[in-house]
């Protein structure tokens, strides 16, 4: 036989271990499985070393040393409710907060915490400020978290803060994901390692084709925290580049929302971080010192439930946690996400909620830095159109904001996007802040950003030209590897 022979032998073998072996006994969606059938038929060799690389569909993270710290926080944040139980009650009174609490104690170690301050900072510029002040006001430790990280003007401005701050003698540890950070060279941090701090970088693509572990090379961390000595933190979508300034000539405008939370949710911003950097490192931070008890003093308005999410997980708590408060909604379900690519019980949820009436608007980009998952995107406007869903694309340059308002009960800020990555790959992290105050100044915002959007019309996407249904249904089609 010569090699030809032997080769297709090979690849038949590598096609019948990848279906029969893996792919059609894993318990995923019927349409992620077609999809991947679809990709072993038509790219014979390709599709065997993509499977490889990305098939898998579980991390496999939170040892018993990450679960300890998990457990700590949780009875600090259970204990310091107790102290409040006024607030507590006046929260937990409405039904569907009681049900969105049990989903999340059911699907993710999330416990939630009453009396915050919670800022809303709506572009880069005043997160950045928020940031830098309360990075000069640390005593003790500064925890960062980012997935993009620039080597601009504007990264290296928010390096040398820390690297002042590491030289006053307070902790500094900087995380960076190895793929959103790529551009970031190794001589970069140099100086902040010269003055005592650490930084790690979470799945380093120099570990591209390691065999000692089974996790997906795209199961990335895409989570912004940043905790300053444990009653601080800031968690939304911006990451730390010019172009969050709207500096970038080639995009232009930037409109994107961060929060500051200040009391016992910065609690649970650090446990995220602490989980996170062991997964890095291996080195647990457990020091007490790094989960002080919530001043007594800080009082808020805000009750806020922290929502991590990933591919560790068993149940998606975000991808539940929305479909849940979008099918809960009475008046008002508005949207922003610079990314669309919801599975069905997102897409049946916002259809749902639309034809029983309810205010169902969705902020999109006019343009996306994605093609094909832009292309995809427009292939769920007809069904939503029809259903009612209004539909705007911001043609004020780039929006990048990830928020929900669902009537004034219930608000979200944080990393995921509206997309199936997001709720399945990724690693993800929002705040839900519970409360008429938030939801206000969020739906406020939405107002004036939809006042630099233009509404997609449905009467264009009812009966599209073949040609473009025939590309927007194919986009839509491979959605689930998106």
């Amino acid at each position: 036989m010569d090699i030809f022979g032997v080769a297709i032998i090979a690849v038949s073998l590598g096609h019948l271990i990848a279906i029969f072996g893996f792919l059609m006994v894993q318990r995923r969606e019927p349409a992620a499985t077609l999809a991947w059938l679809m990709t072993l038929m038509f790219l014979p060799v390709a599709g065997i070393l993509l499977f490889w690389m990305f098939g898998s569909q579980r991390a496999r993270r939170r040892t018993h040393h990450a679960r300890r710290v998990s457990e700590r926080v949780q009875g600090m944040l259970a204990a310091h409710a107790s102290l409040h139980p006024r607030a507590l009650d006046a929260v937990t009174a409405d039904p569907r907060t009681a049900s969105m609490l049990a989903l999340a104690v059911r699907t993710t170690h999330s416990a939630m915490s009453t009396d915050n301050r919670v800022d809303v900072l709506f572009n880069g510029a005043a997160t950045y400020r928020s940031m830098i002040a309360a990075i000069s006001e640390a005593r003790h430790h500064i925890h960062m978290l980012f997935y993009i990280f620039q080597p601009d003007d504007t990264g290296r401005a928010m390096r040398d803060h820390l690297v002042r701050r590491a030289r006053d003698g307070v902790q500094v540890r900087v995380l960076l994901d190895g793929v959103g950070s790529l551009r970031l060279p190794h001589e970069f941090w140099a100086p902040l390692r010269a003055a005592g701090g650490e930084i790690a970088i979470y799945g380093p693509v120099g570990q591209l084709f390691r065999l000692r572990r089974r996790d997906r090379v795209d199961f990335r961390n895409h989570r912004k925290i940043l905790v300053i000595d444990g009653a601080i933190g800031f968690t939304g979508g911006i990451n730390v580049g010019r172009e969050y300034l709207g500096l970038d000539p080639n995009i232009g405008h930037w409109r994107d929302t961060h929060l500051r939370v200040e009391g016992p949710a910065a609690l649970s911003l650090a446990r995220t971080f602490t989980e996170d950097w062991y997964e890095a490192t291996k080195v647990l931070l457990d020091d007490a010192a790094f989960y002080p008890d919530p001043d007594p003093t800080v009082v808020g308005d805000a009750p806020v439930l922290i929502v991590d999410s990933g591919p560790d997980q068993r149940w998606s708590a975000l991808h539940r946690l929305y479909a849940r408060a979008i099918m809960a909604a009475r008046q008002r379900v508005w949207i922003t996400s610079p990314y669309f690519v919801p599975d069905p019980v997102i897409e049946h949820a916002m259809i749902t909620a639309a034809l029983s009436g309810v205010d169902v608007r969705l902020l999109l980009p006019s343009r996306s830095d994605h093609l094909l998952v832009s292309l995809a995107a427009r292939g769920y406007y007809p069904d939503l159109l029809a259903a009612g869903v209004q539909i705007h694309e911001y043609a004020r340059g780039f929006v990048h904001a990830k928020t929900l308002v669902v009537d004034e009960w219930v608000a979200t800020v944080g990393s995921a996007n509206m997309d199936i990555r997001s709720f399945r790959l990724n690693f993800e992290l929002n705040a839900f802040v519970f409360g008429t105050r938030v939801s206000r100044e969020l739906a406020s915002q939405f107002l004036e950003d939809l006042a630099h959007a233009l509404p997609v019309d449905a009467e264009a996407h009812r009966a599209p030209p073949y040609v473009r249904r025939l590309i927007l249904s194919g986009a839509r089609l491979l959605s689930p590897l998106l």
